[in-house]
């Protein structure tokens, strides 16, 4: 004969199927609400290294159609003369300001058949908005003013530096070529530094790339520096280095070009 089957009821307490209990269910909840906080600065840090990598893409772009114009104009650097807020003037690698609203002043500039397209020339960490307020910027890049700059543009002020061809470059690995400028900083293509021992700020460059800045170099890298300050912060031009951002400006200031 079949023995019929035990009910739950007749089974010895020990047999019975067993649920979670209260502290297991609050275990299991901390663990859930835990995970997330630990699992955040990983996805968040991935993040900006991406968006860090494209900006270095970006500036090695800019940096390779620079090259290609030296190639094509008998070594001549395309020009780079700046004024301030009026903007660079026609005739340059770009014209205008970073906040124009239309793109023909980046197109209409030197450097547009090296590198057309507008977005390389937009740091993707770059929020900052053009004069209409409403759109993104369409350029977050600026080149070191020594580099194309007209001699004597500067009032006769460190000429030695001035340099218009490529051959006038030496130690190309050190000289700083573009640079993601501070959105408060930057207007016209020129990144304007002084010489050491100057302790002053003319432009600004970026800390939006986890309190640093990405750079190109005139012989073709880029790289990511790191400020010892932190946050670099624009509070107008020129502007007066202090204890903790004096070694950051050093920095900027030995990738100028020599005498």
């Amino acid at each position: 004969m079949l023995k019929r089957s035990r009910t739950f009821s007749q089974m010895p307490p020990y047999c019975l199927p067993r649920g979670f209990t209260l502290i297991e269910l609050l275990v299991v909840i901390a663990v859930i609400a835990i995970l997330p906080s630990l699992l955040l600065p990983t996805l968040t840090s991935a993040k900006d290294r991406g968006v860090r990598i494209q900006c270095l893409s970006n500036l090695k772009q800019l940096q390779a159609g620079w090259h290609l114009y030296l190639l094509e104009n008998a070594d001549f650097m395309p020009p780079n003369p700046g004024n301030g807020m009026a903007g660079s003037p026609p005739g340059c690698w770009v014209v205008g300001t970073a906040f124009d609203v239309s793109p023909t002043n980046i197109q209409n500039g030197f450097q547009w058949p090296y590198n057309p397209s507008l977005g390389i020339y937009h740091c993707p960490a770059d929020k900052s908005l053009a004069n209409n307020n409403s759109t993104l910027r369409l350029r977050s890049y600026s080149l070191l003013d020594f580099l194309g700059l007209p001699v004597g543009w500067l009032g006769g002020i460190y000429t030695d530096r001035d340099k218009l061809k490529g051959c006038d470059l030496r130690n190309t690995a050190s000289v700083m070529g573009f640079a993601c400028e501070n959105e408060d900083s930057i207007e016209d293509g020129a990144f304007g530094q002084y010489p050491s021992p100057n302790s002053q700020w003319l432009n600004l460059p970026s800390s939006r790339h986890n309190q640093g800045s990405c750079f190109s170099f005139t012989d073709g890298h880029t790289e990511y520096w790191k400020w010892k300050a932190g946050n670099l912060k624009f509070l107008g031009r020129p502007q007066n280095a202090g204890a903790s951002d004096l070694p950051d400006l050093r920095r900027v200031q030995a990738a100028l070009p020599d005498p």
